[in-house]
């Protein structure tokens, strides 16, 4: 008979809206305007509400999931159906009822679905990601991360007054696509906002990418009385908005925002991104660059030297790196 999938399989795939799809599978959407989407790693890729999309590099487009899923991850028809059908889908986009209801709706954070304990998380951000446990430890005491029942290690966008205001959902089991564990924003998250951790009482604000950036920059350079701000991208609105509410924080305290430090990615995006602002504050600018891709390189590296020279001295490998209480 062949490899085959049934009409019913095909229907249900059909009905998953490409934008849930591509969330379940963890790549990084932009949204761009009120009805279209680009994704974060390849500018001329373009999602569209209504399900079309276009890879204008590349002369290639089509409709739906099933399409992309052909095209984007070299699955035939069958395996594609297979593909967005097994995803755990968070319905967003199923129908324009539904789109209009939740672009209104204000961002609720989903505390049933945290467990009561971070190990996956812990393990995840330790162990891969060289992050020093006791900055993890020190999140998890001021509730700024949290693990949910998928194994997900949730960083909390919490505003001045502690208001959670939205989330960055980070994987922390490898899954089969091109970004290697699951991504996700979570719905409704402020569209301005981002992962933010105070250092003492900020009078500099540094931007990044992701929060796995920020907490990597900080336990490399461990800067005090500073803003560490994630903008979950490259986004104009996010930085600027970061800098007009320090800027007001500041002159509450009677004090002056000293410098804005952009720490983005070492590429084509970010220092696109980075000239762009550099244009607009001048002098008021500080450029960090990491020295590969981003900041959680370096840090692996550093982590890596540390290590190797315990071992040359015939020592057990050991954190060294302290975090202020």
């Amino acid at each position: 008979m062949g490899d085959r999938v049934s009409r019913e399989e095909v229907e249900k795939a059909n009905e998953i809206h490409i934008l849930d799809y591509l969330n379940a599978k963890g790549e990084n959407i932009l949204k761009q305007g009120n009805k279209y989407y680009r994704h974060a790693d390849h500018d001329s890729l373009i999602f569209n509400e209504n399900g079309k999309w276009y890879w204008n590099s590349k002369g290639e487009g089509g409709f739906g999931s099933i399409s992309f899923a052909r095209m984007y991850y070299n699955l035939s028809f069958q395996d594609a159906v297979r593909d967005v059908n097994g995803q755990t889908i968070e319905r967003s986009f199923t129908d324009n009822k539904s789109r209009t209801q939740n672009q209104n709706k204000e961002f609720s954070y989903p505390s049933h679905y945290e467990t009561k304990g971070i190990e996956n998380a812990k393990n995840y951000l330790v162990n891969e990601r060289y992050i020093d446990e006791k900055i993890v430890l020190a999140l998890l005491k001021h509730d700024l991360i949290a693990e949910d029942k998928l194994k997900n290690c949730i960083f909390k966008w919490r505003d001045k007054e502690g208001n959670i205001v939205g989330a960055d959902r980070q994987g922390t089991v490898k899954m089969d696509n091109k970004r290697g564990t699951f991504k996700q924003i979570m719905v409704n998250s402020k569209a301005d906002g981002g992962f933010t951790l105070d250092v003492g009482s900020p009078k500099k604000l540094a931007v990044f990418e992701s929060p796995i950036d920020a907490l990597s920059y900080f336990d490399l350079k461990r800067p005090q009385d500073i803003r560490l701000q994630s903008m979950s991208g490259l986004k104009d609105t996010a930085m600027l908005t970061s800098i007009r509410n320090l800027l007001k924080e500041c002159d509450e305290r009677g004090e002056k925002l000293e410098k804005v430090i952009i720490a983005v990615d070492n590429d084509k995006a970010g220092l696109k991104f980075t000239k762009r602002w550099e244009n607009v504050l001048g002098d008021g600018l500080q450029i960090d660059i990491p020295n590969n891709k981003d900041w959680n390189i370096d840090l692996k590296e550093k982590r890596k030297l540390e290590k190797e020279k315990h071992y040359s001295k015939g020592m057990n490998p050991v954190n060294t790196v302290e975090i202020e209480k």
